[in-house]
């Protein structure tokens, strides 16, 4: 009976070794033959776009002996200067208050203290979706209507994303031809593709959302309207791709 379950233990464990030996000859048997390792680079694109939209932020600031005076002619204010964009075709939906503050004006030249002699309001407003042809009157318009404080413009590029597009393919194209090169140089020749993962994607440039441009003009060149240069935009695009090499 001992010999018997020896025996059984015996064609058990043979079985088991030619199952792993069988395993490992199909592994081996379906690696590629000419298959050299994997290469991993990292390029990028660009596009150059001309920006068509524009975004202008501006406001309205206010002095006055009494906070409720300040306050009040303030509002009346910021509304001419809204009933001119709407006027001009700007839909409400593009006029949003970005800032409000009121706080008071101290006189300190009294000894022994300081005494507050009025109330200044402010009210900070942007406006989106303009085309670029068209900021330069608004913004005279609106110094007409009251505002006082011009912020920032920020350029942005309706064509974002088709640019964008452009440039994914450019970086795409510019990985392989470095691959290719790094391939050459170690004496291999480049294969497919096995993989691609897109980098950091800066979207200041995108319609809806841009980068700021500083405006610092008198009230007196404002009234005539300014020249805007927006120049252009660098759409960029990066990737990281493995490619395998061949022997």
């Amino acid at each position: 009976m001992k010999r018997t379950w020896k025996a059984v233990l015996c064609l058990i464990l043979g079985a088991a070794l030619v199952m792993s030996f069988g395993a490992t000859s199909f592994a081996q048997e379906s690696a590629p033959a000419d298959a050299a390792g994997e290469i991993t680079v990292s390029a990028s694109g660009a596009v150059l776009l001309t920006p068509d939209k524009a975004t202008v932020s501006f406001g309205v600031t206010t002095q006055e002996e009494t906070a409720e005076l300040a306050q009040s002619k303030n509002s009346e204010a910021v509304q001419k200067v809204i009933d001119v964009l709407t006027g001009r075709g700007v839909e409400e939906k593009s006029i949003r208050t970005t800032y409000y503050s009121m706080y008071p004006q101290y006189d300190y030249s009294e000894a022994g203290g300081q005494r507050i002699v009025g109330y200044s309001v402010s009210t900070s407003m942007s406006v989106q979706d303009q085309d670029l042809e068209n900021v330069g009157k608004l913004l005279a318009d609106c110094v007409a209507a009251g505002v006082n404080n011009i912020d920032n413009i920020s350029f942005l590029c309706s064509g974002y994303d088709e640019a964008y597009q452009e440039a994914l393919t450019e970086a795409v194209g510019n990985a392989r031809v470095k691959a290719e090169t790094l391939a050459k140089a170690a004496g291999k020749t480049l294969g497919e593709a096995v993989s691609i993962t897109e980098g950091w994607e800066d979207t200041s440039a995108r319609y809806g959302r841009a980068g700021n441009y500083y405006m610092e003009m008198t009230m007196d060149s404002m009234a005539k309207g300014p020249a805007l240069m927006p120049g252009e935009s660098e759409i960029s695009a990066n990737v990281t791709v493995t490619y395998q090499m061949k022997g």
